[in-house]
């Protein structure tokens, strides 16, 4: 899985795969395998490849997380990156407009009608994308005014979805 560690306005990107028993980590240009293991409700324990092995505390509440490790303590943010890609699109989506794909993939079903009402967060369409199927919802309150794809089609990352037109 691919992640945004942000430090102190910072943009890191993480990726985090499994292999094996441990973990592989990419931070950067950096890579390390490592296990990491909960030892109680806020202790875990990491060991390096190595065999080097630390103890850290690591506390999260959403997607802030502080982690402690050898008497210093840091604070990041742990993003998913589809998430922050959906954010600001909603963000900018206005009354109305296009719907994108944020992601290539398949349609596995079209959940909404032409000149059907839909209000923001209801769901348009089921897109299958790394293997998950994802719903893609309405950013606003309005109406279909058009389906772009039917189920089966295969889109690219910034394709066409559905337009909403403004609520009347």
């Amino acid at each position: 899985m691919k992640f945004v560690a942000r430090q102190d306005g910072d943009d890191i990107e993480v990726e985090v795969e499994r292999h094996g028993s441990a973990y592989r980590v990419r931070i950067g240009d950096r890579s390390l395998e490592a296990d990491f293991v909960p030892v109680g409700m806020f202790v875990r324990s990491l060991r390096l490849r190595d065999g080097t092995q630390y103890s850290l505390i690591h506390h999260r509440e959403g997607t802030q997380h502080s982690v402690t490790l050898a008497g210093t303590t840091i604070h990041v943010e742990v993003i998913d990156p589809l998430a922050l890609r959906r954010r600001r699109t909603d963000e900018g989506f206005a009354a109305g407009g296009v719907v994108k794909a944020l992601m290539p993939g398949r349609v596995v079903r079209v959940l909404v009608e032409k000149g059907a009402p839909v209000q923001k967060g209801a769901g348009l369409l089921i897109l299958e994308a790394m293997k998950m199927e994802n719903e893609i919802v309405a950013p606003v309150d309005g109406f279909v005014d058009q389906i772009f794809v039917s189920p089966g089609d295969t889109v690219d990352s910034g394709a066409d979805l559905v337009h909403i037109g403004e609520p009347l």
